[in-house]
């Protein structure tokens, strides 16, 4: 008689508690969720994880660039401590992000947004406690400059090779032609030394024979008017 009596009050009990928990999980499920804060205007907040073996790893929140250890780094705190303080990047780098990773969430810092050294007091973003969540681990992401291959550095100035001459750039062409100009001269021409000998000689003036026999007919016409005279006396 009294199992019968406490049967229908145990399923009723049981009934209300299925309701009392159906109730609970509606109310939970329509409750919305707390929204994520980065406590850092330099950053942006992002849910779950992400890691520098990731394929994702720079690529979210706008990163770019291979993920960079954060042992490359100078830098004070870290792992397991509130903050991180970047005062030196690895050298040849051009940093395009820091990410910071602690409880459900990361920061993204972008370089843009973090400007000159020393980048201090990075963080997680903020958890329950209004505080932020401890540092788990810390990356960034960023481009190496491209090395040249030992050998084929190019000299400062490139030589041109022996026996080879650089083409003479062609002057453009006028349209006009140079209009030739003639210049009027007032001084007589001289006729070479030579050329003078050359026309002496072609009239006979050079030639010493008829020197000496000019000088002869001069002696010979001398005697005659001599003898003429003495005759005449």
């Amino acid at each position: 008689m009294e199992i019968r009596m406490a049967l229908p009050r145990l399923v009723a009990a049981l009934a209300a508690t299925s309701f009392a928990l159906a109730a609970l999980a509606t109310t939970a499920s329509a409750a919305p969720n707390k929204p994520l804060v980065s406590g850092d205007a330099r950053a942006a907040v992002h849910a779950g994880n992400v890691a520098i073996d990731h394929d994702d790893a720079c690529t979210v929140g706008n990163l770019t660039g291979k993920p960079i250890a954060g042992a490359e780094f100078t830098f004070t705190g870290g792992d397991n401590q509130a903050e991180v303080t970047i005062t030196g990047v690895p050298d040849g780098v051009t940093v395009t992000g820091v990410v910071v990773k602690g409880g459900p969430a990361y920061n993204v810092y972008l370089a843009g947004a973090l400007g000159a050294l020393p980048w201090t007091g990075l963080h997680a973003p903020i958890n329950d406690s209004g505080k932020p969540a401890a540092i788990s681990h810390w990356y960034a992401c960023g481009v190496k400059s491209a090395e040249q291959p030992p050998g084929e550095e190019q000299p400062p100035g490139e030589e041109q090779p022996p026996g080879e001459e650089k083409p003479r750039e062609e002057q453009p062409k006028s349209s006009e032609r140079p209009v030739p100009t003639t210049a009027t001269s007032t001084s007589t021409a001289v006729a070479p030394a030579g050329a003078q000998e050359a026309e002496l000689a072609s009239t006979g003036f050079g030639s010493p024979w008829l020197v000496g026999m000019g000088a002869a007919l001069v002696a010979a016409g001398a005697g005659v008017l001599f003898f003429l005279r003495r005759r005449k006396a």
